[in-house]
């Protein structure tokens, strides 16, 4: 980790009175997330740090194999843009993930960067150079004008301002201000006491406050900070270990924050028909269901050849001498016995003599008269 003493550091700024304690409005203006990128020796891997301002505090992200400078953070893209060795152009993204977008013609050493709208703004020595970093343009990646500045302005860094101005600090601890259109330099301030040195990284920080990385200055890398409103002044925030180059970007722009989503509205209850009051007449009687009669099926009538019977004979006159017996009483059926056939063929017989007797006294009596 880089910052091994830096809660120390800034415990012992504020007790001995270099460090005032900070109104909320100053924190609110001076407040920002950064990304810096420092390299301990010329040549070696660099390392990309999240800094938090104004506390100056940071976390190391990831290390690379080549040296980093010139970075530029693109709030369109979310992206930092950077140079690496060899004028090769870099993409990063929050979590430190770096993309080699390949070597760019017309830039030799580029130390400071910014990036305004789709425009990464570099130093290459006395020259402002105007890279152009939109994906969607066909000049991507190429350099579109070329400035030279009005004096030569040492800064090793620079960040825009509100007005879209480059502010930075020369190697003599003066503030400037440098015109990306025309390349003109202007002095803001010299902060009183702010030591002489190299400033590879600077911010814009909100309200207007520049901070600045010294990179060397008595064995540590230090952080000032700098209100425009007063650029005489400066108060050393923060120390690191010393780096050979630094180079910072910022301030990003928050992630955005999704919301979870709101419940349904709940569901109003359906209104029920008012209930009506009871009755008062005389109640109805109850109505009594009859019985389910079930009708039965008659069956289809079965045609029957009824045989008619045979003719009786028809029965003899009356006899004015002898009267005709009574029919004989129908024998009552008694248990049958073995000789019962042969009783009903006489009795059979003798009904027949007596009625054939009848019928021949009948006709021997129209005889005589």
């Amino acid at each position: 980790m880089r910052l091994p003493r830096l809660a120390l550091t800034a415990s012992l700024l504020v007790t001995s009175g270099l460090i005032g304690v900070a109104t909320g409005t100053a924190d609110a203006q001076g407040a920002c997330e950064a990304f810096e990128v420092y390299t301990p020796k010329h040549g070696s891997a660099s390392t990309l740090v999240k800094l938090s301002l104004p506390s100056g505090g940071g976390t190391e992200l990831r290390k690379f194999g080549v040296e980093l400078n010139a970075i530029g953070y693109s709030a369109s893209q979310n992206l930092l843009y950077g140079m690496s060795s060899g004028s090769r152009v870099v993409t990063l993204d929050r979590g430190g993930n770096a993309v080699d977008r390949g070597k760019v013609h017309g830039v030799r050493n580029a130390t400071a960067g910014a990036i305004s709208g789709s425009t990464l703004y570099l130093r290459d020595g006395m020259q402002l150079v105007s890279l152009d970093v939109s994906p969607a343009s066909p000049t991507y990646l190429k350099v579109v004008k070329t400035k030279w500045m009005s004096w030569l302005a040492d800064v090793d860094d620079w960040d825009f301002g509100s007005d879209a101005q480059l502010y930075g600090v020369t190697t003599f601890g003066a503030v400037v201000s440098v015109n990306p259109v025309n390349g003109k330099v202007r002095t803001i301030g010299k902060p009183h006491g702010l030591p002489w040195g190299t400033y590879g990284a600077v911010l814009m920080a909100p309200g207007r406050v520049l901070y600045a990385i010294n990179n060397r200055e008595k064995g540590k890398s230090r952080l000032y900070r700098i209100p425009l409103a007063a650029p005489k002044t400066f108060t050393e925030v923060a120390s690191y270990a010393p780096a050979d180059t630094t180079d910072a970007a910022g301030c990003l722009t928050a992630p955005p924050v999704v919301d979870p989503p709101a419940p349904p509205p709940p569901v109003p209850p359906i209104p029920q028909p008012p209930v009506p009051p009871p009755a008062t007449s005389r109640p109805a009687p109850p109505r009594t269901t009859p019985p389910r009669t079930t009708t039965p099926t008659t069956p289809p009538p079965i045609n029957q050849v009824v045989q008619p019977p045979p003719p009786s004979p028809a029965p003899p006159p009356p006899s004015k001498a002898r009267k005709t017996p009574p029919p004989t009483p129908k024998p009552v059926a008694a248990r049958p016995k073995p000789d019962t056939e042969k009783k009903r063929r006489w009795a059979v017989t003798t009904i027949v003599l007596i009625l054939g007797a009848g019928a021949a006294a009948g006709i021997a009596a129209r005889h005589r008269h």
